[in-house]
């Protein structure tokens, strides 16, 4: 809902912006009209769109610095997205057949025409393209990096043709931008005429130069990304445990004896923390080995709690009184090698005293270096969370591993001095994902043969190749086979991404 918000204030935006550019053009025409020109501005419904030639010799003056590198860099970017293309085009057809999405799967994450992909880890032999929409499966919060991602990934896309098309002598007519609603999408606008009369090789490195760019930009960002922790190391701890950066109002991890926003978590159980990945597995490790203590037979004796036992509703053993609610019931863990003890099998205990009083954790047999393993009884959906701060005591909690990761948001980037921020590094670390993904997922969606896409363009210049000539001297029957490839591409396309709408729709609706 708060999507719709958004882009119910963003087109009230646009109503007023044509108001009042029609109230202009009415009422002070000349001087508007010579503002829009001297600008480059055109608006119109739901769009607004900015055009230049200002960047022109610039473009030029890049291109004719270093043309070698260009030149060799540009071949590469022809043979690399003509490799593209056939798995491009597997990908999508795959995806538009498929009838399910269960599982784990090789996923590529696409947004409109301008779009990014996320290659995810492989799982079963499956595809899915998924649509990334804010608001539906992505976090309201970050459209900014969305957009600002859109952006980047669009300008250098557009900005790969204009030097391919000066190294090839086709003049720039200028460049531009469009927004559509609040999709930012940047456009070169080329002399078509001087493009189609160059050569095969020259017109494919015009066309494939914005493909290429994108999957430059994405190998770039992605060493960034990877390298941040290196790149902030003057500033930032980042492989010393993790830092809260922020809790929810209703996290029931916070209070007086929880977490706060700045504590630095160094372990949970037994389980150590270096980064985010780590906290998320120690999280995961506690439902999967709940933790068992080591204590002394006299602290067993002095402060067991019991009632007479009695079974819950879900099979496990109650021997705390109702009203004791700090307290919960131990099992002992009889190990074989251990001398016999007079201890009973359940004893309620307190579980902050036991956790503080403990000499550590049971092994997995049930062993202990010292004293006797007890094991708390609780159900599989709860578990016991012992915390560790740096220099602060210890947080205990008794609930769902599932509480901290919705309500509590951690960073790797612990600061060095009160001059940065966590959220500064988190924030640049998470554009250049952003960037990385989208530049994936323009490439390509770019590269697939369909309308509006330089995929269609690549198609026609292939089957204009002499050779092909040779085989097929009819122009009509190549004209037939590329309005067939596009057609068909394009129907795949259109189905993968209404099916995939749809789907994220559904999602919506379903919460």
């Amino acid at each position: 809902m708060e999507l719709i918000v958004i882009l119910g204030i963003v087109v009230l935006l646009y109503v007023v912006l044509l108001f009042f550019d029609g109230f202009f053009k009415s009422c002070m025409h000349y001087p508007y009209d010579a503002f829009l020109r001297g600008t480059g501005l055109t608006i119109k419904f739901l769009r607004i769109q900015w055009h230049t030639t200002a960047l022109n010799r610039s473009i030029v003056k890049w291109s004719t610095k270093y043309p070698k590198i260009l030149d060799c860099s540009f071949n590469a970017g022809v043979y690399l997205s003509l490799v593209l293309m056939p798995f491009a085009v597997v990908m999508i057809v795959i995806s538009s057949l498929q009838t399910n999405f269960h599982g784990q799967s090789a996923r590529v994450v696409t947004t409109g025409g301008a779009d990014g992909g996320d290659s995810r880890s492989p799982g079963r032999r499956m595809v899915e393209i998924d649509l990334v929409v804010p608001g539906v499966n992505l976090p309201i919060n970050e459209i900014g990096y969305y957009i600002t991602s859109l952006a980047i990934n669009s300008i250098m896309h557009e900005l790969g043709h204009g030097l391919a098309a000066v190294l090839e002598d086709v003049q720039i007519r200028g460049f531009g931008l469009h927004v559509l609603l609040i999709i930012p999408m940047a456009y070169t606008q080329l002399d078509s005429d001087q493009l189609n009369t160059l050569r095969l090789w020259k017109k494919l490195r015009v066309l494939c130069a914005g493909i290429w760019h994108n999957l430059m930009l994405g190998l770039l960002t992605y060493l960034l990304f990877i390298s941040t922790p290196f790149l902030f190391s003057a500033l930032y701890r980042t492989s010393d445990g993790v830092i809260v950066t922020s809790l929810k109002n209703n996290s029931p991890l916070a209070g007086s004896r929880g977490l706060e926003h700045g504590d630095i978590i160094k372990s949970i159980n037994n389980c150590e923390i270096h980064h985010e990945e780590s906290w998320f597995e120690c999280l995961l490790h506690t439902i999967h080995s709940p933790p068992a203590y080591c204590v002394s037979t006299d602290f067993v004796h002095l402060n067991d709690e019991s009632v007479p036992m009695s079974h819950k509703n879900d099979g496990l053993i109650e021997c705390c009184g109702s009203e004791n609610t700090a307290s919960s019931c131990f099992e002992y863990m009889v190990d074989a090698n251990d001398d016999d003890v007079a201890l009973p099998q359940h004893m309620c205990l307190n579980i902050r005293k036991t956790i503080e009083n403990s000499f550590g954790y049971c092994q997995h047999n049930g062993q202990c270096p010292e004293g006797h393993c007890f094991k708390p009884s609780i159900n599989n959906y709860t578990t016991i969370m012992q915390i560790r701060r740096e220099s602060k005591a210890d947080v205990i909690y008794i609930g769902h591993p599932g509480d901290a990761t919705r309500t509590v948001h951690v960073s790797r980037f612990i600061p060095k001095t009160g001059l940065f921020s966590s959220r500064f590094a988190d924030s640049i670390q998470l554009l250049l994902k952003y960037v990385t993904v989208f530049a994936i997922g323009l490439a390509f969606i770019n590269v697939m043969p369909c309308y509006g896409f330089d995929g269609q363009h690549i198609i026609n210049t292939l089957l204009s190749d002499s050779t092909i000539q040779q085989r097929i001297p009819q122009k009509n029957k190549r004209d037939m086979i590329s309005l067939a490839v596009n057609v068909i591409g394009t129907l795949f396309v259109f189905i993968l991404l209404a099916k995939v709408f749809w789907l994220s729709l559904s999602r919506v609706f379903s919460v």
